[in-house]
């Protein structure tokens, strides 16, 4: 989508596998607008180096030797709180999305998705975006519902922002489709959080697709 940031994106990598991270860190530098500021293999090291550098996007594999990316994005999100954690992943696994969602995960990506893809979600997160393809999507809301339902009905505004957010779109692009002010549009995605009991934006997409309020995107990110 067309970049609404006009500073470079830094990217912090946290994954076990050198060649992956040796890759992806490879790549992402070669984009204009990213600058990956670090890497590591555990979460004790990520802990650490975290307290130090400045942050915008946090790469988080699931499987680490010291434990899991879903257990530690929380942990992450605090010592850093305004970076997105995006979550990779090995496998669509609808239980791990569901934590990831829980934790504040901003958006997943999968190890056999394209460069270009990880690169667009970085890119999405960064602006405030939901990045996750339409396919995590449904597998997302294949599942039971987890005792999540509707306390009060959305209104029809609160409604059109979440089409909006399902396909991907950041704060900044929602307000300009919309005309109403950036202050005015995160009231009405706190409205919608609220109501659906979500913990996060892409949760509270992930619910109305799973409770039939809105249908599931065919975009990529």
């Amino acid at each position: 989508m067309p970049g609404a940031l006009s500073r470079t994106i830094r990217v912090f990598i946290i994954d076990d596998h050198r060649m992956f991270t040796q890759a992806i860190a490879a790549a992402l530098t070669e984009e204009p607008d990213m600058d990956v500021v670090g890497t590591v293999d555990n979460l004790a090291d990520a802990r650490r180096e975290l307290q130090n550098v400045e942050v915008d996007v946090i790469l988080l594999d699931q499987r680490l030797p010291d434990g899991q990316g879903t257990h530690a994005a929380a942990e992450l999100r605090t010592i850093r709180p305004g970076a997105k954690v995006v979550l990779v992943t090995a496998a669509m696994d609808p239980s791990v999305l569901s934590e990831a969602l829980a934790a504040g995960c901003a958006g997943f990506v999968t190890k056999g998705d394209s460069i270009d893809a990880l690169s667009a979600a970085v890119r999405a997160a960064a602006e405030g975006a939901t990045p996750v393809s339409p396919a995590m999507l449904n597998r997302l809301t294949s599942g039971d519902p987890n005792g999540s339902s509707l306390t009060e009905p959305l209104t029809p505004r609160e409604t059109s922002v979440l089409l909006f957010l399902a396909d991907g779109m950041s704060n900044e692009e929602i307000s300009k489709r919309l005309f109403i002010s950036i202050h005015t549009l995160r009231n009405h995605i706190q409205s919608i959080i609220s109501k659906l009991g979500a913990h996060s934006k892409l949760e509270a997409v992930s619910i109305a697709i799973r409770e039939g309020l809105i249908t599931a995107p065919g975009n990529d990110y």
